[in-house]
C-alpha cells in the first residue's frame, strides 16, 4: 500500500471532503489502508445526528473503542420527537421529561465526551426542559447554535441553555411549528406595554443572573419568531446580547394568513433590531412563504417596511452588501414583493442580490404558465421588471452578481418503488426520472437567461439548480446553511 501512503495528507483530506455526504463511501475509504483511515474518519465523525437511545449506545461503544474519533465531532444535531405523541398519556404520574432518552446513562456519557469538541449544535427537542437540558449544558464550546420549535421554549430555559456557551457567535431560532395565537399575542403585547421593566415569558431579571459579558453575535436567524415579543425583547437586551458586531441577519416573519387574525401587529422590536444593526449589517436575507394564490392576504410586515421606500426603516442598513430574497413555499416569487424590497433598501453598497425558491419537478410545467407568463394587465409583476430595475447602474452602481437558485425537488425512490420487483424496469424508471429532472433544470436556466437579458449581457447573471432528491435529503439546506 505504499502508493496510497505516498499521497500527501492535504490531498487525502480534499478527497474525503468530497465524500463527506456519503457515509458508506467514507467507511470504504477508511478500510483502504492506515494512511486513509484518519482522513476518512475525520469527515465520517465530523457531523453526528442522534435521535434515539440506540444512537447514544452505538456512539458510546465507538468512542470507547476509538477515543480519538470523538475529537473529530464538530457538529452535533439532536432530535427528539414529542414523546406524548408516541407514548400517549402517562398514567402513573411520571413526567414527560423522565422518558427522554437524553437522560439515559449512555446519553450522559456521550454529552461528557463530546462537550470539548462540538462547535455547532442543532437542537430539535420537545419538550426542552431542565431535565433534558443537562445534556446540552455539557456543550460549553459551541459557537453556532440552532434551535427548532423555539415557539415552545420558555425564555428562562433558553437563558440557562446558553449561559455556559461563552464562545457563541451564531444563533439561529426557528419557529413556525405552532401557529401564532391571536389572543396570546395580544396579551403579550399589552403586558409589554404595561410593564417594560420586567422581561415577560419567564426571563430572569438582571438581579438573578450571573454577571457575565453579553454574547457578541455576528450571525442571527429569526424564522417566524416575531410573534414571541418577549423573545425579541430578550434578544435586544444589552445585558445578554451585544449586536454591535452583527453582520448577517436572516429574517422570516409569519405568513400573511397568520397576520390576518391578529388585530394589532407590533413592529416595535423588529424595528429596534434593524436600527441596532443598521451600521454593521453586511448581509440580509428576507424569507417568505408565498401562497401563490390569486388574492392572498395582505403581508402587513412587507407593507410596513416598503410602503414608503424613502422613510422605510430598511434605509438604515447603510452598510448592506448582500440581499437575499427567499421563497420557502412551492411557488415562484411574488415579484411585487421582490420589487418592493429592492426599492426600499439602500442600493449604493449592494454587490450581490440572490433569489432562492423551491419547486416540485412534477409541477414545473403548470407553475411556469402562471409565474413566468407575460401578464398584460400588470406587467410590473413580470420578472422583466426586476431585470429593468437591477440593470440601472445609477441605482446599483457596484452590483457584481445576481444569483437565482432554484431547488428542484423530486423523489427517485417513489418512482423506483413502483417497479420494486422488476429490476430492469426499475433501472429504466430511475434513468427516466434523472433525465426528466435534467431537462427541467436546463429549461429553468434557459427561461431565466431569456428574461434577464440585460444582466446576462453584463455578465452578472448566475442561475443555479440544486437538485433535491427527497429520498436522500430535504430542501432545508437550500434555505439555511450552517455556514463555512
Amino acid at each position: 500500500m505504499d502508493s496510497h501512503q505516498s499521497v500527501p495528507p492535504e490531498i487525502l483530506l480534499s478527497i474525503m471532503e468530497e465524500l463527506r455526504d456519503s457515509t458508506p463511501s467514507l467507511e470504504t475509504a477508511a478500510l483502504v489502508c492506515r494512511a486513509w483511515r484518519g482522513p476518512a474518519q475525520f469527515y465520517m465523525f465530523s457531523r453526528i445526528h442522534i435521535q434515539k437511545s440506540q444512537d447514544c449506545s452505538r456512539l458510546y461503544k465507538i468512542f470507547e473503542k476509538s477515543p480519538h474519533t470523538a475529537s473529530y465531532v464538530n457538529r452535533l444535531v439532536v432530535q427528539q420527537l414529542d414523546v406524548r405523541e408516541i407514548c400517549g398519556p402517562i398514567k402513573d404520574g411520571t413526567s414527560i421529561s423522565e422518558v427522554s432518552y437524553l437522560q439515559s446513562r449512555d446519553a450522559t456519557k456521550i454529552a461528557s465526551i463530546l462537550g470539548p469538541s462540538v462547535r455547532e449544535l442543532g437542537i430539535s427537542v420537545y419538550p426542552l426542559d431542565r431535565n433534558n437540558l443537562q445534556f446540552f449544558k455539557q456543550m460549553k464550546r459551541v459557537e453556532t447554535l440552532k434551535i427548532e420549535e423555539i415557539d415552545e421554549v420558555p425564555i428562562d430555559i433558553l437563558v440557562e441553555l446558553i449561559q455556559g456557551m461563552r464562545n457563541l457567535t451564531s444563533l439561529h431560532l426557528f419557529g413556525g411549528e405552532k401557529d401564532p395565537h391571536a389572543e396570546e399575542y395580544e396579551n403579550d403585547r399589552l403586558q409589554l406595554l404595561r410593564d417594560t421593566t420586567v422581561t415577560p415569558n419567564g426571563a430572569p431579571s438582571a438581579e438573578t443572573t450571573v454577571d457575565t459579558p453579553p454574547f457578541r453575535l455576528t450571525r442571527l436567524t429569526l424564522d417566524r419568531t416575531e410573534h414571541r415579543l418577549g423573545l425579541l425583547k430578550f434578544l435586544l437586551d444589552s445585558k445578554y446580547f451585544d449586536l454591535g458586531a452583527l453582520t448577517d441577519l436572516d429574517l422570516t416573519w409569519m405568513q400573511a394568513e397568520d397576520q390576518f387574525y391578529i388585530a394589532t401587529l407590533d413592529y416595535t422590536f423588529l424595528d429596534l433590531l434593524l436600527k441596532k444593526v443598521g451600521t454593521t449589517l453586511n448581509s440580509l436575507t428576507v424569507g417568505f412563504h408565498f401562497l401563490g394564490s390569486c388574492s392572498p392576504p395582505r403581508d402587513q410586515y412587507l407593507e410596513h417596511y416598503t410602503t414608503n421606500a424613502v422613510a422605510s426603516l430598511l434605509q438604515c442598513l447603510v452598510t448592506l452588501e448582500s440581499l437575499c430574497i427567499r421563497d420557502q413555499g412551492y411557488h415562484f416569487f411574488d415579484i411585487s414583493a421582490c420589487l418592493a424590497l429592492l426599492t426600499s433598501i439602500p442600493s449604493s453598497t449592494l454587490t450581490r442580490v440572490h433569489f432562492k425558491t423551491l419547486i416540485e419537478a412534477d409541477e414545473f410545467t403548470e407553475m411556469i404558465l402562471v409565474s413566468l407568463s407575460q401578464p398584460e394587465e400588470d406587467p410590473g409583476r413580470h420578472w422583466k421588471a426586476v431585470d429593468t430595475l437591477l440593470r440601472d447602474e445609477n441605482r446599483f452602481p457596484v452590483l457584481k452578481t445576481v444569483n437565482i437558485t432554484v431547488a428542484l425537488e423530486f423523489d427517485s425512490k417513489a418512482v423506483a418503488l413502483e417497479f420494486d420487483n422488476q429490476a430492469r424496469i426499475k433501472e429504466l424508471a430511475n434513468k427516466d426520472t434523472a433525465g426528466s429532472v435534467d431537462q427541467t433544470s436546463m429549461r429553468i436556466v434557459s427561461i431565466f437567461e431569456d428574461i434577464f437579458t440585460s444582466l446576462k449581457e453584463r455578465g452578472l447573471l448566475n442561475v443555479e439548480i440544486e437538485k433535491v432528491d427527497l429520498s436522500l435529503a430535504g430542501p432545508e439546506s437550500v434555505f439555511w446553511k450552517w455556514g463555512h
